[in-house]
C-alpha cells in the first residue's frame, strides 16, 4: 500500500491553484455561519430580555372585563386558587383633540393609583414624572403615542370624558409591558401610534368621571408558579358573570403580547432560512469546484491508480480538499459568537 503523504502535498498544491474559487467558498461558508450563530443569539436574547422585562414590571397572566365589578367580587377573585394578585383597572376608550392631527384620535384612558406604587402591569417612565393625587387633568401617555403626535411634558390636549370635554395635561411618557404594543383590538391587528394611545389616569379622577366609584370594569391577575390558568379563568368567568363578564382570557391571547412574541419568533425562523441560503450557494460552489477539477484532473488520476493508489485514497484526498473551505468557513462561528457575547454584555 502507498503512503498517502505524497497526496496531502497536493492537496495543498490544489488549494493554491485553486485559490480565488476556495476564498470565494470560505467567504460565503462563513457569512452563512455567522449569520445563523448571530441569529440564534439575537433570537435567544430577545427572548430574555421578554421575559426579563415581564417580571420587573409585573404583566399579568390572565385578563378579564365586565360592566361594573364591586369591591367585593374583586376580593372574591383574590381568593380564587392561584391566584397571587388582582389588581382592578377603570379602563374607558375616549376621542381626543390632539393638536396638529386633522382627525379625532382615541386614547384608553386606564386608571393607575393616585400614588406610585407596586402594581401589576407598572410604568416604566420614559420622561416627566407619574401623576399628583387631586389632579384629574394629569395624564401619563404611552410614548409611541407622544412621540408619533409631538406631545411633550406640559403638552395640552382636549378629550371627551363620558360626554363631558375635559382638557387633559401630559406628565410623564412611559411604556408598559401591557402595551408594548398599543393595540386597540376590535379587528385592528396593527399599530396605529398616531391615532390611538394609551392614557393613564388616577383612579379617584377617573372614577368619579366615569361614575365608577367602588368598582372597576377591568380585571388583571397574577399567578401563582403551580396554577393552572384554565381553571383559573374558569372561576374568574363563572365570578364576573353576573356582572357583565366578556370573557377571561390568558396572557397568550393578550394583543400586545402575542404580536411582540411572533414578532420574536420570526427571528428564528429568519436565523434558518436566511444561513440555509448561504450554505446552498456554498455547495453549489464547491460543487461545481470540485467537478471542473476532478474532470480536468482525470489523467491525473490514472497515473496515481497506474501507481498503486486506492480508489478509497484518491476518494479521501478530494474529500480533504472539498472540506478545507469549510473547516475554514467554518471558524467564522467562533468570531460571531464572541461578537454576540460582546453584543449581549454591552446592552446588559
Amino acid at each position: 500500500m502507498v503512503s498517502a503523504d505524497p497526496l496531502r502535498s497536493k492537496v495543498l498544491r490544489d488549494v493554491l491553484q485553486l485559490r480565488g474559487q476556495m476564498l470565494a467558498i470560505v467567504v460565503v461558508m462563513a457569512s452563512g455561519v455567522a449569520l445563523f450563530v448571530m441569529l440564534r443569539g439575537m433570537n435567544a436574547y430577545l427572548r430574555e430580555a421578554q421575559q426579563a422585562y415581564y417580571t420587573q414590571y409585573r404583566f399579568a397572566d390572565v385578563f378579564a372585563r365586565a360592566r361594573r365589578v364591586p369591591q367585593s367580587a374583586v376580593a372574591v377573585a383574590a381568593t380564587v386558587p392561584g391566584v397571587e394578585s388582582v389588581q382592578a383597572r377603570i379602563v374607558f376608550d375616549v376621542l381626543l383633540d390632539v393638536p396638529g392631527l386633522p382627525e379625532a384620535a382615541t386614547g384608553r384612558l386606564v386608571s393607575v393609583p393616585e400614588r406610585r406604587t407596586a402594581m401589576l402591569n407598572d410604568l416604566h417612565l420614559r420622561s416627566g414624572r407619574y401623576i399628583e393625587s387631586g389632579q384629574p387633568e394629569e395624564v401619563v401617555l404611552s410614548d409611541a403615542f407622544a412621540k408619533a403626535n409631538g406631545l411633550l411634558v406640559g403638552s395640552r390636549f382636549g378629550a371627551i370624558v363620558n360626554g363631558r370635554w375635559q382638557t387633559l395635561r401630559v406628565v410623564g411618557t412611559a411604556v408598559s409591558p401591557e402595551y408594548v404594543y398599543c393595540l386597540r383590538g376590535g379587528g385592528s391587528v396593527f399599530p396605529d401610534n398616531r391615532h390611538f394611545g394609551i392614557l393613564w389616569m388616577g383612579e379617584q379622577s377617573l372614577a368619579s368621571a366615569f361614575g365608577m366609584t367602588g368598582a372597576a370594569n377591568d380585571l388583571t391577575l397574577r399567578l401563582t408558579p403551580d396554577a393552572s390558568e384554565t381553571d383559573v379563568i374558569a372561576r374568574v368567568d363563572t365570578l364576573l358573570e353576573r356582572h357583565g363578564g366578556a370573557g377571561a382570557y390568558g396572557r397568550e391571547d393578550q394583543l400586545s403580547h402575542r404580536m411582540l412574541t411572533d414578532e420574536i419568533a420570526e427571528t428564528q425562523v429568519t436565523s434558518i432560512f436566511i444561513p440555509a441560503i448561504y450554505l446552498a450557494v456554498t455547495a453549489f460552489l464547491l460543487q461545481m469546484v470540485m467537478g471542473r477539477l476532478v474532470t480536468s484532473q482525470r489523467g491525473q488520476i490514472g497515473v496515481l491508480k497506474a501507481f498503486g493508489y486506492a480508489d478509497g485514497q484518491i476518494a479521501v484526498h478530494y474529500l480533504e480538499l472539498a472540506l478545507l473551505p469549510i473547516l475554514v468557513g467554518g471558524g467564522g462561528e467562533r468570531v460571531s459568537a464572541g461578537f454576540s457575547i460582546r453584543s449581549k454584555s454591552a446592552a446588559r
